[in-house]
């Protein structure tokens, strides 16, 4: 029987070769791009192509290829960054010595991995400019090294003057990102319409806040709806939480706040769409409210329910930004700039500081890539043809932080280059060597790579293989063998990455175990935090409390990011496997939902009177997680505790309470106690034959 990563595998590099996803091209950036490239070859046709034109033309192609980058801002850094970077490759890459080039490839290779690990546009810079280091003989015949470097630095300023270009739309990358946040929000909404204990799926949530935190400058109104995003989670989960605690056989009252909760669904979706669409819709409160309280249940109260009042309110405030958004207006916000500068160097230093452990993946994975990039490097310099060059760049594109990102990606990158390259070179064959059918030929691939830069990967590193061919490659008398030459050299060195990484790898399935338990830690903060504050709500500190939901949702966006890795891997244990752990996150999840509703039971900044009974409660829950945390981890769990005893005790002690002001507080806790017991139980039960 095969195994179930392996299959998992098969399955993944099938999808990834299929992958089509036209919806997410962006025509528009990539024409700006492909006329970056035009006014570069043209300018160097007017000098007369001087020697160091090809390196020029390469600058203006990674310059566009950053601006196609999906989650990046069109603005003119990114360009420029990754033309300096290019420009540093064209000159380490030029070294004459064949063992000083090996060793420069491998520590090259090592120190753009590790550094690129800070963001998500640092790894793009830096992956996308590492190119020039394996092109630099080819850009730099004719020319020296430095005036080489200074021309592929004056090509990514090209793309960056067209980033500058009409149509200009303002903050369109930071409308996206809060866009996207309130679509994850609006999924959650919709999911507890159908099931108050959907797990939680809030990654994209994630994502987005810590984008919009890294920006030095926001217009006011996204600004304040990122902070306001706490606002519109806890509604949810306290209209959810409402929706649970409805009698099952009372239909009509949990339809009544089913139908809020997809209301809430339905227009967090429209304020998404609203402040990324050219010409935003018209939207009618009135019509939507009056929706809703012709339910029967709110025709029958004459009332509508605090929670789901509460609810629209947020709602209608969350409208109020989306609108001032979509107008284009509201000052804008920003650190100083020399601040901003020095808060993110020095929040980039600690953590890349944090990493500099033998047990750090980004480390396993930056020496992994150094390793096979100098054996790639040895093996390109001793190939027979003039092609070897495809061997370390095919290696360095290829090979990922995980097995299953590696393989998918190498067998998507083989196929795709091969085809570009055999397809270039028999292209080579019928065409005019003539400068102007060889420009519009570059020209044309680079506006393919560009168009399918986010839409398929396979005709993206089939254009890509193409473009490089005919701007930097288009040699030798029998293009048929230059092709099969070149397709050779890409699936060795695909091949070297996907066999190296099988060789000296970094499995996720082995470091589940712990990820778990950091996350079993989260959600025991969180809980500590939540029933205090019912046992002594003058304590309750709202940061400390958002930064703990922030951590528990970091470290489930880490623990499924790894699960989902692990799937795909040919090897087990020890320690729970995937299934197992995302099992446990699910009955975590419950027992999180269960905690979220007891929080909303006070509101924002609101002081109550502190409830008899919880603290001990809380102590037998802490006890909970710490001996889930122990099992997660292999280490020896500490005593048991019987939560059914201690639901028990404060059930007791909550109904002796006859504080009117507290019998909502007191009556959603004694509710979802039993519920939080119920999902700790499960997740131990789960993790019983752990070892």
């Amino acid at each position: 029987m095969l195994n179930p990563g392996v299959a998992e595998s098969f399955r993944r590099v099938g999808r990834d070769l299929r992958a089509w996803t036209p919806g997410e091209a962006a025509p528009i950036l990539a024409v700006r791009a492909a006329f970056g490239i035009t006014i570069a070859m043209s300018a160097l046709a007017l000098l007369d192509d001087p020697a160091w034109g090809p390196a020029a033309v390469m600058g203006a192609w990674l310059g566009g290829v950053a601006l196609l980058t999906p989650g990046t801002r069109t603005s003119p850094t990114l360009p420029i960054l990754v033309g300096a970077a290019g420009a540093l490759g064209v000159l380490l890459g030029a070294i004459a010595d064949p063992l000083l080039l090996i060793a420069a490839a491998a520590a090259y290779a090592f120190t753009l991995t590790f550094i690129g690990s800070v963001t998500h546009v640092a790894g793009v810079t830096f992956t996308v400019s590492g190119l020039m280091f394996f092109l630099s003989e080819h850009v730099t015949a004719g020319t020296t090294p430095l005036i080489a470097a200074a021309a592929v630095l004056a090509g990514g300023a090209v793309q960056a003057a067209m980033a500058l270009l009409p149509p200009h739309y303002r903050w369109a990358e930071d409308r996206r990102t809060l866009a996207d946040a309130w679509r994850a929000l609006a999924a959650e909404a919709q999911s507890l319409a159908a099931d108050p204990n959907a797990p939680f799926r809030t990654e994209t949530l994630l994502e987005a806040a810590r984008e919009l935190d890294s920006r030095r400058r926001l217009p006011a109104a996204v600004l304040e709806a990122r902070r306001q995003i706490y606002a519109v989670s806890n509604a949810i989960g306290r209209t959810a939480s409402a929706r649970a605690r409805a009698d099952a056989q009372d239909r009509d009252t949990v339809a009544f706040y089913s139908e809020a909760l997809q209301l809430a669904a339905r227009l967090l979706d429209r304020f998404a769409a609203n402040i990324t669409a050219r010409r935003p819709a018209e939207l009618d409160w009135d019509e939507l409210l009056d929706g809703l309280s012709q339910n029967p249940m709110a025709t029958t109260t004459g009332t509508m329910p605090s929670d789901i009042g509460g609810l629209l309110r947020t709602l209608h405030e969350t409208g109020g930004f989306a609108e001032r958004i979509a107008d284009g207006g509201g000052e804008v916000i920003g650190d100083p700039a020399l601040a901003h500068a020095t808060s993110t160097a020095r929040q980039a230093y600690e953590q890349l500081r944090s990493r500099l452990h033998r047990r750090d993946p980004v480390i396993h994975h930056a020496l992994r890539r150094a390793g096979v990039i100098a054996l790639a490097m040895g093996i390109g310099l001793l190939w027979p043809t003039g092609h070897g060059y495809w061997v370390p760049l095919t290696a360095w594109l290829v090979l990922q932080a995980d097995f299953a990102g590696t393989l998918t990606r190498g067998t998507t990158r083989a196929v795709g280059t091969t085809g570009g390259v055999v397809l270039a070179s028999l292209l080579g064959l019928v065409l005019p060597h003539e400068q102007l059918w060889l420009s519009l030929v570059v020209l044309a691939y680079a506006l393919v790579a560009y168009l399918a830069r986010p839409v398929s990967m396979l005709v993206f590193a089939a254009a890509v293989s193409g473009f490089t061919v005919f701007q930097i490659d288009l040699s030798g008398e029998s293009p048929v063998l230059a092709a099969f030459d070149r397709g050779a050299c890409t699936l060795v060195g695909a091949a070297l990455a996907i066999g190296f990484y099988v060789l000296v790898p970094t499995w996720q399935t082995r470091r589940l175990g712990d990820l778990l338990g950091d996350l079993v830690d989260a959600y025991r903060d969180y809980a500590r935090l939540s029933l205090d504050r019912q046992a002594h709500p003058a304590d309750y500190d709202r940061k400390v409390m958002h930064a703990a939901i922030d951590r528990i949702r970091a470290r489930r966006a880490a623990l499924n990011s790894s699960a989902d890795q692990a799937a795909a891997e040919p090897v087990a244990g020890p320690g729970p496997l995937s299934a197992d752990v995302l099992g446990v996150e699910a009955a975590l999840s419950r027992a999180g939902r269960a905690l979220v509703a007891v929080n909303a039971t006070l509101g924002r900044d609101e002081e109550g009177v502190g409830l008899d009974g919880v603290d001990a409660f809380a102590d037998a829950v802490d006890a909970a997680y710490m001996r889930l945390a122990a099992r997660a981890r292999g280490t020896a769990a500490p005593s048991g505790v019987d939560l059914t005893q201690a639901v028990h005790r404060l059930d007791l002690r909550l109904a002796a309470i006859e504080d009117r002001a507290t019998r909502t507080r007191r009556n959603v806790l004694r509710w979802e106690a039993d519920n939080l017991v119920e999902a700790l139980d499960d997740s131990a039960r789960l993790s019983t034959d752990w070892s």
